[in-house]
């Protein structure tokens, strides 16, 4: 499913209560998150009350208008079409989930960055925004511990891994940890593992100009061949291949 999309604009911003939004149908998407604060967003659909962990997705066309008593948030304005995104206005929760304020970080580096390819690196960290948020939304609607596991994988997937150590953290019996995650997602924790590292690493290698020994110890692989094996069962083709395709 192609999602293409092109930030336009892009805040991290205090506002104050002499802040607002006029009236206005908005050419553009907006996806607004809510840090801090509070405050009262205005669409077609009526008035929506944000707080802070809450987001809000005006698509293409929508009526916006807003105002806040003191909030602090983070806006991007985009265009792009997907199947994906909602075709009215949303109110959506990502809880300050602590990989989303890792992506704005490195979002933000990349859109004040001077960098030739700032418009690639841009667009790759407003999708991996786009798809944490697609998962919390999806996550949050099952089984509980499932996103405290997703959690744990993100922020140690380049470390070594397993179930049992994973069922420690959140405090769950290993045997049951491994199956409520798959029952949940129809992956097990290793093929998820596996996918996180293998995307980071054809990121890597696309955009970063690294070498495909340096990349597979970057993203967790202390094999060489294990990395170039389970690189070609998720990506369908060897490390050495994916480069000789981008034309590097």
């Amino acid at each position: 499913m192609e999602f293409n999309p092109i930030v336009q604009y892009f805040v991290r911003k205090h506002c104050t209560s002499q802040w607002n939004l006029r009236p206005e149908t908005i050419p553009f998407h907006d996806l607004t998150f809510v840090v801090q604060g509070s405050a009262t967003y205005h669409s077609q659909n009526g008035a929506c009350q944000l707080q802070a962990g809450d987001a809000i997705f005006l698509p293409q066309g929508s009526y916006r208008s807003a105002r806040t008593n003191g909030m602090d948030c983070i806006a991007f304005n985009f265009i792009g079409s997907s199947d994906l995104l909602p075709t009215k206005p949303k109110l959506l929760s990502w809880k300050n989930d602590d990989l989303l304020l890792h992506h704005f970080a490195d979002f933000e580096r990349a859109w004040m960055s001077m960098d030739e390819s700032k418009e690639l690196l841009c667009r790759g960290n407003f999708l991996l925004i786009a798809h944490r948020l697609l998962e919390l939304s999806k996550l949050r609607k099952g089984n509980p511990h499932v996103l405290e596991i997703q959690k744990y994988i993100e922020a140690h997937f380049k470390e070594h891994i397993t179930v049992s150590n994973v069922a420690e953290h959140i405090g769950l019996n290993a045997t049951y940890c491994g199956a409520v995650y798959k029952k949940e997602t129809g992956r097990t924790i290793l093929q998820t593992v596996n996918q996180l590292r293998v995307d980071r690493a054809a990121a890597l290698l696309e955009y970063g100009g690294a070498r495909i020994t340096d990349v597979a110890l970057e993203t967790g692989f202390s094999d060489l061949y294990y990395f170039s094996r389970v690189f070609k069962s998720i990506m369908g083709t060897s490390p050495e291949q994916f480069l000789r395709q981008k034309g590097l």
